[in-house]
């Protein structure tokens, strides 16, 4: 009898000694901010450029900070602060856009998938019109994010954005996004890239365009208590009612402090 079950143990044990060393390579993975169902203590500073039509143009430099809060820091505050650049009514100055703040929720965690839930609203801080919408909008977001075998991620996302009030003479946001994040495992941890494919629906206006954006982003080593980097995001728009040409997104972070 125990000779018998003496091979189904060592396996049971082989078994026990990979699963912990599966789980321990997993906790020492860097976290470099692209699995979105885990959240740690980061601030970026971020400056994007869009090109919406061959005469205007839309730069934003976006301050963003996160804070994971809870008994097993499932949830996580976003806080950012837009200063904006539109020439669209022939004013180059810079001013402050509108200020949001998101709530991000890992309601459910496996070794296979996780979900995410997220509420942002976005205020109508402005300094002008031309630097935002208007409206106080809040944007729901679900996400299904699945781990893949090698440690790749796939993360399909809807996002809905409604107006809720705010300047009577501005346009209502009403807005479907399909997002389709994806997180390949590169061999260098140093290293990182998504792709971001994403399909918008703009009820209010009646407009639906497809976007495709990638990061390509490296860790640079220790900084202020934690780990930072560096990335760039280059954006395309399809179709013929896009809302922008192209768009460039440049930024420093750090993780983990």
């Amino acid at each position: 009898m125990q000779i018998g079950s003496a091979p189904a143990v060592l396996v049971a044990a082989s078994l026990f000694i990979a699963g912990v060393a599966q789980a321990q390579e997993a906790a020492k993975a860097p976290d470099n901010g692209t699995d979105p169902s885990r959240f740690s203590t980061a601030a970026s500073v971020q400056f994007e450029t869009f090109k919406l039509n061959p005469d205007y143009r839309l730069n934003t430099l976006n301050f963003t900070y996160w804070q994971p809060f809870g008994e097993k820091a499932n949830y996580n505050l976003r806080v950012r602060l837009p200063v904006v650049q539109n020439n669209a009514l022939g004013n180059d100055g810079y001013s402050v856009g509108d200020f949001s703040l998101k709530l991000n929720h890992v309601y459910k965690l496996t070794r296979d998938y996780a979900v995410v839930l997220a509420g942002e609203m976005a205020f109508d801080t402005a300094q002008r019109a031309e630097l935002g919408t208007g409206k106080n909008v809040f944007k729901g977001t679900v996400i299904y994010a699945k781990f893949l075998e090698g440690g790749d991620i796939f993360a399909p996302a809807v996002v809905q954005s409604n107006s809720l009030w705010g300047d009577s003479a501005r346009a209502k946001v009403n807005l479907t996004v399909f997002d389709f994040y994806y997180v390949p495992k590169l061999q260098d941890p140093k290293y990182f890239v998504t792709i971001d494919p994403a399909l918008s629906l703009d009820w209010e206006a009646k407009k639906q365009f497809a976007s495709l954006a990638v990061t390509v982003g490296r860790s640079i080593g220790p900084a202020f208590g934690g780990n930072s980097q560096i990335f760039i995001k280059p954006t395309v728009f399809g179709g013929n009612e896009r809302s922008a040409n192209w768009g460039i997104e440049v930024g420093y972070k750090v993780i983990g402090f």
